[in-house]
């Protein structure tokens, strides 16, 4: 049966970089990138093929206000050419309400449903709360412990106490990503957990009235990260980078800086 979504062949060089690196933006979804990026007048439902045109992957930030139904996921699957990669957040009642306590029925019926997308599923991020501290370690260990086998997970902490080696420790124990972040108490704190890096180029919120322009100079801070992306590489890593609409003004620019200085 033919796509109800037929996708062009992607066509642009900074797409293909290096054949484990993965750059995109958080969502796709923006009115501010019709013209910048999309195309005048592309409707919604077109903009996610026409990004996967120009990027391998998307980090989904739709599914931490919950779960997706099977079509939506299904829509994804069919508007991505077969090398396109998601990254999604898992939803919040998991992470945020229930703190990570009894929360494993919860999980895995959103494991489940993103598991819809195949070989298209990447890293699935669980993004932790600022006030969610080393004090619950004991509820991540059991989390972590309780997942479905055979997928990518990456952790996102946002508290300073979580910057010990028992932590590090226990990610490796489970093979999962330390998400890597570029601002607050963990800022470019570089730790390797798995096989897997997973960065976030975040920005502040409320700080850019509109995102159709870059409208920030990241470049020292760019600086550090990609000598190290590179070293990740050269190393047999696979790097999954994803650039917010807060961080410069606009995020395709953003990911488009990362891979153009990895090109040289």
């Amino acid at each position: 049966m033919p796509s109800l979504f037929p996708t062009d062949p992607p066509d642009d060089e900074l797409r293909d970089v290096h054949d484990r690196l993965f750059l995109g933006t958080a969502g796709w979804s923006y009115d501010d990138w019709d013209g910048p990026f999309y195309p005048p007048g592309t409707s919604s439902l077109d903009r996610l093929r026409h990004y996967a045109r120009h990027f391998r992957t998307v980090e989904i930030d739709s599914t931490f206000y919950g779960t997706p139904t099977l079509s939506t996921v299904q829509g994804w699957y069919e508007r991505t050419p077969d090398d396109f990669v998601f990254a999604a957040k898992f939803p919040r009642e998991i992470t945020h309400g229930a703190r990570l306590v009894d929360a494993a029925a919860s999980a895995q019926y959103f494991v489940e449903t993103m598991s819809e997308l195949g070989d298209k599923l990447g890293p699935l991020l669980i993004q932790l709360p600022p006030s969610f501290t080393i004090g619950s370690f004991r509820h991540l260990a059991a989390f972590l412990e309780g997942l479905p086998d055979g997928f990518t997970y990456a952790v996102e902490v946002r508290h300073p106490s979580w910057l010990e080696d028992r932590f590090a420790d226990l990610l490796r124990r489970w093979n999962v990503a330390l998400c890597l972040t570029c601002s607050g108490h963990l800022a470019n704190f570089w730790r390797v957990t798995s096989r897997v890096a997973y960065i976030r180029w975040l920005g502040r919120q409320n700080q850019f009235s509109t995102f159709d322009r870059v409208q920030a100079d990241r470049t020292e801070e760019l600086d550090w990260w990609v000598p190290r992306i590179r070293h990740f590489l050269d190393h047999d890593g696979v790097v999954f980078g994803y650039a917010n609409n807060n961080y410069a003004g606009f995020a395709p620019e953003t990911a488009d800086d990362v891979a153009r200085r990895l090109a040289t």
